[in-house]
Formats: structure tokens, sequence, C-alpha cells
């Protein structure tokens, strides 16, 4: 007596998003599904199961794509799912679906529902107009969500995802994959230290890579595990979060998280790390004095190099793609910053000089605005309110646009205004003691550095070979145009 060979089937579940992370879910989907297939008389081969995925997101199903494989190879000759919305969540997908399926006769069954057939073009198109209404739910489910992040972004709030550096959640629980849920958002004490050190080191004229090393020193350490770098620590510092500012798509959106740092010191240090005068090479490898500071006569940075006892600096250009090239300049260290040293200090000892100076850092702190934290707040709660009445419908969408656009230009140039008022600490607690050519001698290099960044322009000029004796005149310094009032 000859048995019958049952279809083979294939049972394929998925949920979109598994909070406990315990794929109970599916599980019972996969139970159902199976309960299905044995009232059907069909052997299930293979089950395919991916979880936490949403079919609508764009991201990879790999179990629903071994599926796929499995079918074009005959493997699989029914489909048992619990609901096609489980299966397909795009019309695009359909098509692709029904291309692989029809052609082989591959059937598909689902416990919420009845059989798809895909064997003619009315069925087809039933079929169709189902998965238009699939796919309109998730899009009104995704402009949904989209529609609340932007809400709690506009009010400051916490949108998920890991902790910035600085603060950390509290009343949390932890699922069994790991993921943390719940809670607030709140300054982590030890790190924000660091964050306040590091900003008001820079507004004081040290180097990034000072910054870096205390960080260091102090057991900070990035996403790796590993100790940061000057990258990491830069991007730390320019975060508009830490003065309690939050950003949606390029734009301030709220200020209710709590700040580390005050937003007229946070606006100072922006202000020096995003300077065009910084050169973009990692500071970690500006040590000495007119490392970055200086310009070669074809206007890229000189930095140093060199055994001790043959130390120069070289045009930045003779590194462009490891070799060597000729036609830029090259000094020995020693001379050269004994002689910027001395016209530094002379320069910074002269009445005329230093009353200019004052003059232009007075007119710097003048005009810094002790309110900009209240007026950006001030605007950040209009724009909120405004997006209150557009979500309750009491404006239009024209209207929305002109005031928000219109409040966003206000935030804009209220941050220019601040960002131009940065100043220079190390400049001016040079000038405001007794003898600032003897202080700028005794500053450490890296505030010496700054010092010249900021007060000076110093470029080589082009010369013959160096015959053993320095020459002043193969070296430029004036004072920047905004000095020489």
């Amino acid at each position: 007596m000859t048995t019958m060979q049952r279809p083979r089937a294939a049972i394929y579940a998925r949920i979109s998003r598994d909070i406990a992370g315990q794929g109970l879910g599916t599980e019972r989907q996969v139970a159902e599904c199976q309960a299905l297939a044995d009232r059907n008389g069909l052997e299930v081969v293979r089950v395919y199961v991916d979880n936490d995925i949403s079919a609508f997101g764009g991201r990879p199903r790999p179990e629903f794509e071994r599926m796929q494989a499995d079918i074009r190879t005959g493997t699989v000759q029914t489909v048992v799912c619990w609901d096609t919305s489980r299966l397909l969540r795009k019309t695009r997908e359909l098509e692709d679906f029904i291309d692989l399926c029809q052609p082989r006769n591959v059937d598909t069954l689902q416990v919420n529902g009845l059989r798809v057939d895909l064997s003619s073009s009315h069925s087809r198109a039933i079929a169709k107009q189902g998965m238009v209404y699939h796919q309109m739910e998730s899009e009104l489910k995704s402009e949904r969500i989209k529609a609340q992040k932007r809400q709690a972004a506009a009010s400051g709030k916490y949108l998920g995802g890991r902790v910035p550096y600085g603060w950390r959640k509290v009343d949390t629980i932890t699922d069994t994959l790991g993921r943390v849920r719940g809670g607030q958002i709140v300054v982590d004490d030890p790190a924000a230290a660091l964050i306040r050190s590091g900003t008001e080191a820079i507004v004081a004229g040290r180097s990034l890579i000072s910054v870096t090393r205390e960080w260091a020193d102090a057991g900070a350490i990035g996403l790796t595990g590993n100790r940061m770098n000057t990258t990491q620590v830069r991007r730390i510092l320019l975060r508009p979060r830490n003065a309690g500012l939050s950003m949606f798509h390029g734009q301030v959106m709220g200020n209710d998280w709590p700040a580390i740092v005050p937003l007229s010191t946070f606006r100072k240090m922006e202000a020096i790390l995003t300077s065009p005068d910084r050169p973009r090479q990692a500071e970690s490898k500006f040590r000495y004095l007119l490392s970055g500071v200086a310009l070669c006569y074809c206007g890229a940075y000189m930095t140093g190099f060199g055994a001790p006892e043959r130390r120069s600096y070289r045009c930045s250009v003779h590194q462009a793609g490891g070799r060597y090239i000729r036609g830029h300049a090259n000094r020995a260290m020693g001379p050269l910053d004994h002689y910027v040293r001395s016209v530094t200090s002379h320069y910074l000892g002269r009445s005329d000089v230093r009353a200019q100076l004052l003059k232009d850092m007075q007119r710097l702190a003048d005009s810094e605005r002790p309110v900009e934290s209240a007026d950006i707040a001030r605007l950040v709660s209009m724009k909120q309110d405004l997006i209150r009445r557009w979500t309750r419908g009491e404006i239009d969408d024209g209207e929305w646009e002109e005031a928000r656009q219109e409040i966003v230009n206000q935030i804009a140039a209220l941050e220019a205004v601040t960002k131009a008022n940065g100043g220079n600490r190390a400049v001016f607690s040079a000038l405001a003691t007794e003898d600032p050519g003897a202080a700028f001698l005794s500053s450490p290099v890296e505030v010496q550095r700054e010092i010249l960044r900021e007060v000076f322009r110093i470029q080589l000029r082009e010369s013959g070979p160096y015959r053993g004796t320095f020459d002043p005149e193969t070296v430029s310094i004036t004072l920047k145009e905004a000095m020489d009032g």
C-alpha cells in the first residue's frame, strides 16, 4: 500500500517589537500555525521566525529571505502564517511574492483569515487591495511615531537609545536582551565634572590634547571601552546638550535636559574649537609652539618633527601621500621659536599694542549678553507653544511654517551673536598682568600657542638654503586685522 506524501509546508512568524525580549509573541504564532497545518494535512518542514523586526522599516529579514530561497528550490510548497500582515507589509513585497509563488503553485494559508489565492487575476487583485490597507496602516503608524518624537524633542524629552556621556538613567528596568527602558535622565557627576573642567580649560586657552590627557588620567573611556582620543573629546565638548539644549534635525528644540555647563561658557568654548583659525589636523600632533599656528608661504600649516637635537618645523604638505614634496618651508625649530617668543613678548609689552588689545577684549566683554540663555529659552518656549497649537488644529500649515521659520531665524541670530562674543581668556589673562610680555614667556606652551593664534598671523617667507644662522627676514609676524582696529 502506497502512502501519499503530505505537502511540505513552512511556517513564518514575525513580531515588530518584542518589548519583553522573550519571543512569546512569535511562539504563539508558530503554535497556531502548526495547528492550522495539521488540520490541512501539511507536513511542516521548516519554521522561520524574525523576532523584533519590522517588515516596514527596511531592515533585512534574514528568515524571510531564507524562506524565499527554499521556495525557489522547491523545499517549501505551502506557506503558513498567522496573518498576511506578518508575512508582508508593502505592496512591492506582495508583487515579488506573487512572482515567486505563482509559477511554482505555492499556496499561502493564514490563521487569521482565508487562504490567500494567487491563481487568478481577480484573486490577486483582492490580495493587492488588502496589502494596500496593510501598507497604509504601517505608514500611519510611522507618521504617528515621528510626530510623537518631534513633540518629545520639542519638549526636550529623551528620545531613547544610548544615554549621552555626562548623563545617566535612573529608576530603570533591564529586559532579557539587556535593553534599558523607562526611568529619567540625570547628570552623571563624574563625567559631568570632566565636561565642565574641559570646557573651562578650552576657554582658558588650554589645548584639546591636554584636556584629552586629563580625561584619560581620570579614567574616562569611550563606547568601545578604550580611552578617548581628541576627536571624541571634541565631539563631546561641542554638544549643545551640555548647555541644556536639545537638538532635533539640526534645530534647537528644547532646553529641559539638565545642563552641565552655563550656556555662555559653552558658546565661548564652541567659538574657540570651531574657529577657522584652528587647523583641522589632530591636536595631538601640535606639541610645539608654532605647530598648527605658523604658515608656510604656500598657506598650509607648519608642524614639528625630528629628534630633539635636530628638531624643525616643516610644511604639512611635505607629508601629503606619505612622500616628501619639495618647494615648501622647512625651518630649524629652536631659533624660530626663540625669535617668535622675543617678538611676541616685545609686542605685548608695548603700551599702544596693549591698549588696543585691551580695547578689543573689553568690546567683546561688553557685547556679551548674560540673558542669552533666557532669550533662547523664551524662543524655544514659543516654538513649543506653536507646535501645540498646530497639533490642535488652531493654525493651518502655512501659518505654522511662517511662524516657525521666524522663530528659527531669531534663534540662529542669537547664536551667531554669542559665537562672535567668544573672546579668548588666554589673551586677556596675559594683558591683565603688570608685565604682559613676561606673563606670555612664563605661560605653558599650549597657552602661548593660543595667544599667538588669537593675536598674530605668522607666515614664513621663501628663502634659500639654510646657512646655519637664523634670518629674521624669512618670517613675517603681523597683528591680525581685528587687533589693528
